[in-house]
């Protein structure tokens, strides 16, 4: 029998961007589990994403000049793209890359995708590359970009899938915490983050009353705090150097832990001036915080999709048109009280997709 062992992979996944967004690591391995489910163990590996998709760069000027695209030098059947790929900018950043890949015969999968955006201008100028240059398979992450693009490119085969962040509980084993540990999980990257409150503290804060655990609270937030973040992430992160507040190390006996999943720009004085507080540029520290916690409140999406998929439940705070892949899981209502994911449901969902890929490749 041959020694299979050192067999090059053929799918090349597309990855990173994880120390500006650690929540791209969460589909990042997951979209590899549903690979490796459908190619087989050896037949996947990474590469990295394009350099233009970069915080507080201007994407639409495209990839540096100097930038080596060594994908087109790879020897692959299949490049996967993941993630909020149908934007704005997808021309500038995987034209040149595209373009080389056809001529080697290379195909393209776009795996859980979403557009960003969904404005006009944004689904206008995705139609007409996709147009260009058709993968040979297209898997969406909600319903919404799946009933943008059903009608789209008849001959390619398109199914309405799932995030593949909600494949995590399937391949990251998780630490245990040790008996009588328990926290919750809040992580506000982008907009202030809410005191949980036993009363409405008035006309200063914005304010939404929610049950926990058997009892209504506010989460609120001052009114000044909330305007300026919602002006831009510039506007935001400066907005944050005028909250003042000191906030509780626990709530009903609880370790409040507080994630930060932009890991860089390292914004030091922000995300450790709350207590509890940690950031890595690594996945699986965030993974087990997620995976233990009572319950998280957060603005990212992909700590919701990381707690939900281990059975803990979530609130969302963002108003991202991106927050569209939790209808597909049946958890639309995020956004307004704390949900959590029916995982029988889930498991139905996460092998409906790998099997529909197995079929068409």
């Amino acid at each position: 029998m041959s020694d299979k062992s050192n067999v090059a992979p053929r799918v090349a996944l597309v990855c990173g961007q994880w120390g500006q967004n650690i929540g791209n690591a969460f589909f990042n391995i997951g979209g590899d589990y549903v690979l490796k489910r459908v190619f087989g163990e050896g037949g996947v590996g990474y590469h990295q994403d394009q350099p233009n998709y970069r915080t507080l760069h201007n994407k639409f000027k495209g990839n540096p000049a100097n930038y080596v695209d060594f994908i087109r030098h790879l020897d692959i059947d299949y490049l996967v793209l993941q993630g909020p790929v149908l934007n704005g900018w997808m021309r500038k950043s995987w034209q040149t890359t595209f373009k080389a890949l056809r001529e080697n015969n290379t195909k393209v999968i776009l795996l859980s995708c979403a557009f960003f955006k969904f404005d006009d201008g944004e689904i206008s100028a995705v139609k007409s590359f996709l147009e260009d240059y058709p993968p040979a398979l297209i898997s969406t992450r909600d319903s919404r970009s799946y009933g943008i693009l059903e009608e789209w490119l008849p001959s390619v085969p398109k199914y309405n899938g799932i995030d593949s962040g909600f494949f995590l509980n399937r391949c990251v084993a998780p630490f245990n915490v040790r008996e009588g540990v328990r926290y919750i999980t809040k992580n506000f990257d982008r907009y202030p983050e809410p005191e949980i409150l036993t009363s409405d503290p008035g006309a200063n804060y914005n304010s939404k009353k929610v049950e926990i655990e058997g009892e209504h609270y506010w989460l609120s937030v001052p009114k000044f705090l909330d305007s300026q973040s919602h002006k831009g992430k510039v506007r935001a992160y400066l907005a944050d150097v005028f909250d003042r507040r000191k906030l509780g190390r626990d709530f009903n006996g609880k370790m409040v832990v507080r994630l930060e999943h932009r890991f860089f720009p390292h914004m030091t004085h922000k995300i450790y001036r709350q207590p509890n507080a940690t950031a890595s540029d690594e996945p699986w520290t965030y993974v087990n915080i997620y995976a233990n916690t009572d319950f998280t409140l957060s603005d990212r999406v992909h700590a919701c999709v990381a707690s939900l998929c281990f059975g803990r439940p979530a609130m969302l705070f963002t108003p991202s048109p991106r927050q569209a892949l939790f209808g597909r899981v049946g958890v639309s209502d995020i956004r307004d009280k704390l949900v959590s994911l029916d995982l029988e449901r889930l498991d139905h969902e996460q092998e409906a997709e790998i099997g529909w890929l197995r079929a068409r490749v």
